[in-house]
Formats: structure tokens, C-alpha cells, sequence
């Protein structure tokens, strides 16, 4: 028997953010371009599993078509896999559980696993060559779901959670999770040769991108430490590609979320699993139908570029002293894939204005279809989007009495940029 029939093989996917919209951009073509590019390296790779760790979709409540896609891909990914391939997928913190959950029982039929709830037994069980690699499923870890699976263990008369401490942080929630992940009482399944861990949540140490920052909120980091009994665990959350050690990996989003990570490396993970050795990584590059970029300089420096961009989502930031007059509708001319202006002169202006409230600066921007002075300022000159943060702040001290948490207030700016993005 070849060495190759011994080696468990797993692409390990996350964050695919189906349904995502970048300001006025529909990005569904972008998305569809990378999802098509991984069925074929599938077909190529011709893996055991894959594994996509969370974030499937942009929106709790996903809109027809990223629902269309996502079924697309299902479909695809699966005629792309050996015949006894399998799929496992979770829910992140932008998926409803429940939702992303519909008709699994149908799809558990054709190899396609979709776990929504803590389990304290392994959703799969790979076999090669008489070795088993278990692959034990982790979902973003709510409160709810955490108390869930303390009272589905209380049942089963299994179990050994922690103190009470363990209520109080995320960390303490994992650990405690993890330290019920077990085999199952029966002789035949007591031990397994490999251990694979699925999860979605935001490890201490890990280098977080631009749109990191902005997606994970107030979300609490856990410690590496807690993964040492697996060989390998596959994680979601962070946008991007890199180890926190090893056997712990983020797979990243397989293309950008925003125009700082335009120069990230963006593609999925392949891994070898063999028992007794180290896990063998290799990175997968996607190549995206548009790179994200951000262009700095003065608007006359702009307006004069002699190259056009032709194939590019372009981010422009102006950093004349004073504000630019119609400059999205001026620089679209030079920049056809033009999708966002931030003027720096703004910028500073509002920055000054919300300091003495401890609001985060804001980034101005506009657009095609908002690139007037109606919609970017009201009255006395200052952005609708700072002027609402600030009356967010003022609201939540009056409630609150005392000025609200930066958790909090990150929470809100995330809702609020998203209700400006539907408003486009």
C-alpha cells in the first residue's frame, strides 16, 4: 500500500461572506469568480474534507442569491470531491445557525455536514488504512449555545464543566467546551489515531486585517494553549491567511473584504494529516476577478494620472487641505471602477469636532450615487454618519450614565455602517 493511502487530505476553507456588498458594489461575480476557482483545485486536490469554518454568509438573514450561491457551491464542491469526500461546515457570528442549518438532514445524506449546535462527540470519523481521524465541530460559542450544551451534557450524566468562571469570558467558555469534547463510551470508538478541530472565534496574537477590525467588534480572543490536544484545528473568523502555530491555523478569506486588504494574501489551506507526524500546510492562492486597491494623493495629482485602472475596485483618498467639490463624478473619469472617495480634509474636520465625546475619526466617503452635499454633510458641516455616533453616545449616557463601552460603541458603528450600505 502506498504512503499516499495513509494521508488523511483536507482543504480547509473559511469566511466566504456570500452576499457581501462593498459600499454600492454587488460583489456577487468577485465571489462567484473565487468559488469556482476552488471547486476546480478540489477536483485537483481530490480531498477526504473540506472544511469551511464559519462566516458562510455576510448577514444573519441572507438575501436569495447569496442562498442561490451557496446551494451552487454546495452542489459543485461535491462532484468535485472522491466519491466518499465529505463537507462540514459551520455557522460563524454573521450566520444564523438555524438558517444555515435548513435541510440538513438532506444534505447529511449526500456527504454534506452542517453543524449548527455544540456536540460533544466528533461529527465525523475519516478511515484510512485502519487509522481514524476524528473531526470534532466548534459553531461561534454564543451564551445560548454555551448554556445549551452544558444542559444536553447535564443530561447525559457526562458532565465535567468547569467552574463557574468559565461563564464569564469566551475563553473560559471554550476551554470548558473543549475539555468535554471526548470520544463516545463504545469500545469501538474509545480512541481515534488523529484529532481535527473545526472552529470560529478570534485567537490571541492573531494579526487582524483592516476589515478584522471592523467585523470582529467587541468579540473576545481566546488563547492558543486551549488547542494543544488536536493535530490539527481548522479556524474561521480572521481575514487573514496565518498560523498561531504549527497545527492552528486561520485559512482567511479567500478574497477581500475591504480596501485594506487589498494586499493580503487571499486563497484556502491544504492539508496532509498522517498519524505520528506534523500537519503539512500548503497555501492555496485564488486569484481574484478585481484587486481592491487604495490610491493616495492631491486631487490634481489624481485628475493628471495618465494610466487608467481599468480592472481594479478602487479606493481613492484625497488629501487636499480643503474639500473637494464633486470629486467622486471628476475622478470616475481617470478610475472606472471608482467605488469610494474619502477626503481627508473631512476627515480632520469631524475628527476635531467628536474628539471631546472619545468617538472613533470616521472615514467620510462617497460614491456615485451619494456624492453630494446634501447627503455627506447636514447644516453645520458635520457627516451624517459622526453626527449619529454622536447622538449614540449621548443617548447611552443619558440611559446609562456613564459614557458608552468602545465594545459598545464598535457594535453600533457596525450597524450603522451596514444600514448606510443598504441605503445605497
Amino acid at each position: 500500500m502506498s504512503n499516499s493511502d495513509r494521508i488523511f487530505k483536507i482543504v480547509h476553507i473559511s469566511d466566504l461572506h456570500l452576499g457581501k456588498t462593498l459600499r454600492s458594489q454587488d460583489l456577487a461575480q468577485d465571489q462567484s469568480s473565487i468559488l469556482k476557482q476552488i471547486v476546480e483545485k478540489v477536483k485537483m486536490l481530490k480531498p477526504d474534507l473540506v472544511i469551511i469554518a464559519g462566516d458562510v454568509f455576510d448577514r444573519s438573514i441572507p438575501s436569495e442569491s447569496a442562498q442561490t450561491m451557496f446551494g451552487w457551491f454546495m452542489a459543485e464542491l461535491r462532484r468535485a470531491l472522491p466519491k466518499d469526500g465529505r463537507i462540514l461546515v459551520i455557522p460563524g457570528n454573521h450566520d444564523s445557525p438555524k438558517r444555515i442549518a435548513f435541510a440538513a438532514e438532506l444534505f447529511e445524506s449526500v456527504g454534506i455536514h452542517i453543524v449548527s449546535e455544540i456536540l460533544s462527540n466528533p461529527t465525523l470519523v475519516l478511515k484510512k488504512d485502519g487509522k481514524r481521524a476524528a473531526v470534532w465541530a466548534l459553531p461561534f460559542v454564543t451564551h445560548g449555545a454555551y448554556h445549551e450544551f452544558k444542559r444536553n451534557l447535564i443530561k447525559t450524566g457526562y458532565a465535567e464543566m468547569a467552574s463557574a468562571e468559565a461563564n464569564s469570558s469566551m475563553a473560559g467558555r471554550m476551554e470548558s467546551i473543549i475539555a468535554n469534547l471526548r470520544p463516545s463510551k463504545s469500545a469501538s470508538e474509545s480512541e481515534y489515531d488523529l484529532n481535527i478541530l473545526v472552529a470560529h472565534c478570534y485567537v490571541k496574537e492573531a494579526v487582524l486585517s483592516e476589515s478584522d477590525i471592523a467585523f470582529i467588534g467587541g468579540t473576545e480572543a481566546v488563547p492558543a494553549s486551549i488547542f494543544e490536544s488536536f493535530d490539527y484545528v481548522a479556524l474561521g473568523h480572521l481575514h487573514r491567511m496565518q498560523a498561531l502555530s504549527p497545527k492552528v491555523w486561520y485559512s482567511g478569506a479567500p478574497m477581500s473584504m475591504s480596501f485594506g486588504d487589498g494586499d493580503i494574501e487571499k486563497g484556502f489551506l491544504y492539508i496532509e494529516l498522517e498519524d505520528g507526524k506534523p500537519a503539512r500546510v500548503q497555501r492555496m492562492e485564488l486569484k481574484p476577478l478585481h484587486v481592491f486597491k487604495r490610491v493616495r494623493g492631491s486631487f490634481d495629482e489624481l485628475a493628471a494620472e495618465s494610466a487608467l485602472i481599468d480592472d481594479d475596485y478602487v479606493e481613492v483618498i484625497l488629501t487636499d487641505e480643503e474639500p473637494v467639490y464633486d470629486a467622486f463624478n471628476r475622478l470616475a473619469i481617470r478610475f472606472p471602477n471608482l467605488m469610494t472617495v474619502r477626503q481627508e480634509a473631512f476627515e480632520k474636520r469631524i475628527g476635531t469636532e467628536v474628539e471631546e465625546v472619545g468617538i472613533p475619526v470616521p472615514h467620510i466617503v462617497s460614491d456615485g450615487e451619494t456624492e453630494n452635499t446634501d447627503a455627506l454633510e447636514d447644516f453645520s458641516g458635520k457627516s451624517l454618519h459622526a453626527t449619529v455616533l454622536k447622538d449614540f453616545v449621548g443617548f447611552t449616557q443619558r440611559i446609562l450614565d456613564e459614557p458608552p463601552s468602545e465594545e459598545l460603541l464598535n457594535a453600533f458603528e457596525v450597524l450603522l455602517r451596514n444600514a448606510e450600505e443598504d441605503l445605497l
